[in-house]
């Protein structure tokens, strides 16, 4: 194992054998117990995105790290050669994960606060990392320690991480007790659970919607000026990925020209306005309720995730937009597209740097990207395969079946309200703006570059997702009637189909 690798799984507590190398070929001798524990816990299905194998590759090191932290196994795997690509996992995960974490609250009354801490310092680190690739030209040194940099905040990023969608499971459990020790009306507890789950603060996300709404009040040179800056402060926000492609200035001229449009100003400000008020009417509604301290701090811890959680993914964006760089540098010394550097591993990469040229073949490298690739985490064993071997994982964990027509889709309520209107379907964030205005945008999941569909829409639906987010917190700010946690909408439903989005009540209706 590369000496890089042995000191990082030293500092994060792992000896270098508890990390195996991925199999390369479908070994069911060594794979089969995790399949078999997968299919006997069932497969919940995942994020719909991009994903490559460098990241998948330090999810593996993160993972290993999460489960000698908390003390549970973790498992999951992606595959697909499309755009979008699902990701599966073992089906107790945030079960198993809330249950951890209420146990060390119950156990230590700082428990909450310290991880909040910690999301904070590695928010941070995010930061720091950013800033400390110089856009120079760099050596074969200074490309090394930065990817050493890179892989060290990834594990300790998601080794917590990880966990963090359970604050889901987290705030249910923390409602179901208030329900039982209310000593109010239930209008009075429904008002107060309504209102009281509101992010703590602002991401930068959510900051930028603020800021080129001034923006756009702006006139002549002072508006060229002011749109150039915002452009430079905030065109990292659409890279999920190191190769994605940041926003051109026409994303933001486009913008103010709507926010330019009779209306369309004050509607906006208004919302935003209302949506800022939210935020510390719920901070004196957890003062002012007659509820055990213990569970106003769950309240406020799960508050703090509906910020810091965001916030996160805002900053990881920061750090693609400075490590394009570093993968720029790697493309150039490997004689590789950088869409096919981001298909290899780190250990792979670590040993090209050492050996000073490839140690792999650059067809392995092309068919992960060209052919695409199956990444199996399991609790035991890893696997990267290709070919016919991705398929016959597929075949083992997803045995073909007779689809039912589905004619209703249930789903957790983000913001109330009823529409009748046409579906678009979108997977890619990069496909946001083929939505028409008034179409109901359904997707896996939102980020800050679907805002401008959002906006337009006559209300959202995703597969995934809970009251902290991104969905559900834009909903409620663009007052979008919005159903969320679906699991299977961009499965069912069919781009240009007419549906009964029944947000009062959490259901959609097909017809």
């Amino acid at each position: 194992m590369n000496t890089n690798i042995e000191q990082l799984l030293q500092k994060y507590r792992l000896a270098p054998d508890s990390l195996t190398e991925p199999l390369m070929s479908l070994d069911m001798a060594k794979l089969g117990d995790d399949i078999a524990s997968f299919k006997e816990e069932g497969l919940s299905q995942g994020f719909i995105r991009r994903r490559i194998v460098l990241f998948m590759d330090g999810y593996r090191y993160s993972l290993r790290a999460a489960e000698k932290r908390w003390g549970f196994d973790f498992g999951f795997y992606e595959t697909g050669k499309e755009p979008v690509k699902k990701v599966y996992f073992s089906g107790k995960f945030n079960d198993n994960a809330a249950v951890v974490w209420l146990q060390k609250m119950n156990e230590d009354k700082d428990f909450g606060n310290n991880l909040v801490e910690e999301l904070k310092t590695i928010i941070e680190m995010e930061k720091y990392l950013a800033a400390s690739v110089s856009q120079t030209e760099l050596s074969k040194e200074e490309i090394g320690k930065h990817l050493e940099n890179h892989l060290s905040w990834w594990i300790q990023f998601f080794e917590f991480a990880f966990l963090w969608f359970c604050a889901e499971n987290i705030q249910q459990e923390t409602n179901a007790q208030i329900e039982k020790i209310w000593k109010d009306t239930p209008e009075s507890l429904k008002e107060f659970l309504d209102g009281v789950y509101r992010p703590m603060d602002l991401p930068v996300s959510s900051v930028e919607q603020r800021d080129i709404l001034n923006v756009s009040q702006l006139k002549g040179e002072e508006l060229e000026q002011a749109l150039d800056a915002h452009w430079k402060k905030y065109k990292h926000l659409s890279l999920h990925n190191i190769d994605d492609e940041p926003f051109d200035k026409d994303y933001y001229v486009s913008r103010i020209k709507s926010l330019q449009k009779e209306g369309e100003y004050a509607k906006q400000k208004d919302l935003l306005t209302h949506a800022d008020a939210e935020i510390g009417e719920a901070t004196n509604l957890l003062k002012g309720a007659d509820i055990p301290e213990e569970l106003k701090n769950r309240i406020e811890f799960v508050r703090w995730f509906m910020f810091l959680r965001t916030e996160s993914v805002d900053n990881m964006m920061l750090v693609n937009a400075s490590y394009r760089h570093v993968f720029d540098s790697l493309s150039k010394l490997f004689d590789l597209p950088i869409e096919a550097v981001l298909n290899m591993t780190y250990k792979e990469i670590f040993e090209s740097l050492d050996a000073g040229k490839l140690t792999l073949s650059k067809e392995v490298i092309l068919d992960r990207l060209q052919n695409g690739y199956a990444y199996f985490i399991g609790y035991r064993t890893e696997a990267l395969l290709t070919g016919d071997d991705r398929q016959k994982l597929i075949d083992v964990l997803h045995p073909a079946t007779n689809e039912e027509v589905v004619k209703e889709i249930k789903g957790q309520i983000a913001y109330k309200g009823k529409v009748r209107a046409i579906a678009r379907v979108i997977l890619d964030r990069k496909n946001a703006s083929e939505l028409q205005e008034g179409e109901i945008l359904v997707t896996a999941m939102t980020s800050p570059d679907f805002v401008p569909a959002m906006k337009i829409s006559s209300g959202i639906i995703t597969n995934e997702g809970g009251v902290l987010c991104h969905a559900a917190i834009m909903s409620r700010e663009l007052r979008k009637p919005c159903v969320i946690g679906t699991k299977n909408a961009t499965d069912v439903i069919k781009t240009g189909q007419m549906l009964n989005l029944d947000a009062d009540n959490g259901i959609i209706t097909l017809e």
